[in-house]
Formats: structure tokens, C-alpha cells, sequence
């Protein structure tokens, strides 16, 4: 399944612990508002750009196992 949005639950469930998800969240948003997007400025928004978080960790396969 290939997704073009990612949030903290799809991070978790690829196997990063809850405090490290959250950190790519926050930082993948931080790469969104240096790139003009004001939107992720918002403390709501939860879910980023799959590219902005590729931005953050590398180019990493985010591929969920089907259970």
C-alpha cells in the first residue's frame, strides 16, 4: 500500500517508537513551513507529505505489513 500522507500511527506501526514518531512528525512539518507550506504551522495538523518525511529520515521504504 502506498500512501502519499503519513501520521504518527502509520510510523508506529513500521516500527518506530511513539516518542520518535512524533519527532518526524514535527520535524517533517518544520520542513513543509520552511518551504512556504504555512498550513503545517497549525499544532492540529498531524499528517504530513510522505516526501517531507523521506526529507527527514532518508530515502526509507515506509511499507506496512497487511496482518
Amino acid at each position: 500500500m502506498c500512501k502519499t500522507m503519513v501520521n504518527k500511527e502509520t510510523l508506529i506501526r513500521v516500527g518506530f517508537p511513539p516518542y520518535t514518531a512524533s519527532s518526524i512528525i514535527r520535524q517533517a512539518k518544520h520542513y513543509m513551513v520552511k518551504h512556504g507550506y504555512e498550513f503545517y504551522e497549525g499544532r492540529r495538523v498531524s499528517v504530513v507529505p510522505l516526501q517531507a518525511v523521506k526529507s527527514v529520515i532518508g530515502d526509507v521504504e515506509l511499507s506496512e505489513t497487511e496482518e
